[in-house]
């Protein structure tokens, strides 16, 4: 079985591409679970709108406001599935993409305890290709994150995960920490586990919110988060890879003076 997240805030109005997406998969067996986490619209009643249709395996989950990697780490330890997609609320899958990569890419990693699951290829809205160009001539490549890293086109991907590895890198969040870059979770776990990656389209994302570019703004105000992931960063990513991707290490030691500057400043 499958567990499809999605958290959502105040996204009411985008959630139905989500949820035609999931609805028009051959593949059913997985659940669709929503994590509320503190919306102010009308979130709930489109859910149950959902619910009415009675078409999919829908659970939901609302939450006070505590940002989305709380609403991460609550949906994998309330998780069914025995794997994990991360499915943002505007976001959505390719149309029968999941029972491809369940009757042939799944079984090659059921059984491999060192691979975390599968990196496949996620589509951008505006030129409906992807923007990753990493492995793109290497299919069913199994590696380390680190290897996409040092890559400098690397860009965005989607993830199958295995859920009970999920369970053991749980963002660091606390009550005043809302905020943690994923590159947090990729740069802590690939020490310990690969990915498979496969040249398939799994995913379309839309990236036209300005909210989502980092801004000095957001940097300063979520300057603890930042400072963590940088952090780790730092600890966890073999200089060898940063030496392939010089400018990363570059930006990854100015974001890191940077947070530290706004924490000290901010006192």
């Amino acid at each position: 079985m499958l567990t499809v997240f999605t958290p959502t805030y105040n996204r009411a109005k985008h959630l139905h591409l989500c949820y035609q997406s999931l609805v028009s998969q051959e593949f059913k067996d997985f659940e669709w679970l929503i994590i509320d986490d503190g919306s102010t619209d009308n979130t709930k009643e489109i859910v149950e709108t959902f619910h009415l249709d009675n078409k999919i395996n829908i659970r939901y989950i609302y939450q006070e406001n505590a940002g989305k990697q709380a609403a991460w780490n609550k949906a994998v330890l309330e998780a069914s599935g025995t794997y994990f997609i991360g499915v943002d609320s505007d976001d959505k899958l390719i149309d029968n993409s999941l029972i491809l990569f369940f009757e042939k890419y799944i079984p090659k990693i059921d059984n491999q305890d060192n691979i975390l699951g599968i990196r496949a290829l996620s589509k951008k809205n505006s030129t409906n290709q992807a923007d990753s160009k990493f492995s793109i001539d290497k299919d069913n490549y199994i590696a380390s994150w680190f290897e996409e890293f040092s890559y400098p086109q690397s860009g965005e991907r989607i993830d199958i995960f295995k859920t009970n590895i999920l369970k053991k890198f749980l963002y660091p969040i606390t009550s005043d920490i809302k905020f943690i870059p994923e590159i947090w979770f990729y740069s802590s776990i690939a020490n310990k586990y690969k990915f498979l990656y496969v040249n398939k389209y799994l995913g379309l994302f839309f990236d036209e919110d300005v909210n989502n570019r980092l801004s000095r703004s957001s940097l300063e105000f979520h300057a603890k988060g930042h400072l963590i992931s940088r952090t780790a960063m730092l600890k966890n990513i073999p200089l060898k890879y940063f030496i392939k991707n010089p400018v990363a290490l570059i930006k990854t030691v100015v974001r890191w003076l940077q947070c530290s500057y706004f924490l000290i400043k901010n006192k």
